[in-house]
């Protein structure tokens, strides 16, 4: 004998369905965002354990995220261009936005703003001691600038 009764299991289904339609099928910005927000609240609640239940709810709300940014046209822009962009680019952009640098800012580990800029424009490359000042400065793997998915 179940000792979860079915009708039991289908009604408490269908009513979390119901509560969280918006969610598990996104269709505009709103529940977007919406979902975007419930994935960040489960994330601070869920355990580091396989056997969490949060972890199944994260996954079947991430599978709608994923399929709603499937079909929004800005996203998936982004997702080439970066997709595009060398990894060490990407850092460097990454740092000047967070610590609210400028070209200039970078003088001590690379040089010149015109050096800088043709590494942002992807014309040169940072080399090996530029990366190492730079993961020094702001205490990071030097692994960071390298593109580990392509190896």
């Amino acid at each position: 004998m179940l000792a979860l009764k079915p009708e039991t299991l289908t009604n408490s289904f269908l009513g979390f369905a119901a509560e969280a339609s918006n969610i598990l099928h996104i269709k505009t910005k709103k529940d977007y965002q919406e979902a975007l927000q419930i994935i960040e609240h489960l994330f601070a609640e869920v355990t580091d354990t396989d056997d969490d239940p949060l972890n199944d709810l994260i996954e079947l709300i991430s599978r709608s995220i994923e399929k709603y940014e499937a079909t929004q046209k800005d996203i998936l822009a982004f997702d080439k261009e970066a997709n595009n962009t060398h990894q060490e680019i990407s850092v460097l952009r990454v740092l000047m936005s967070q610590h609210n640098l400028t070209l200039a800012d970078f003088k001590d580990e690379i040089g010149s703003k015109s050096l800088v800029s043709m590494i942002l424009s992807g014309k040169r490359n940072l080399t090996k001691e530029h990366i190492t000042k730079i993961s020094k400065r702001f205490n990071l793997d030097p692994a960071l600038f390298f593109n580990l998915r392509a190896a």
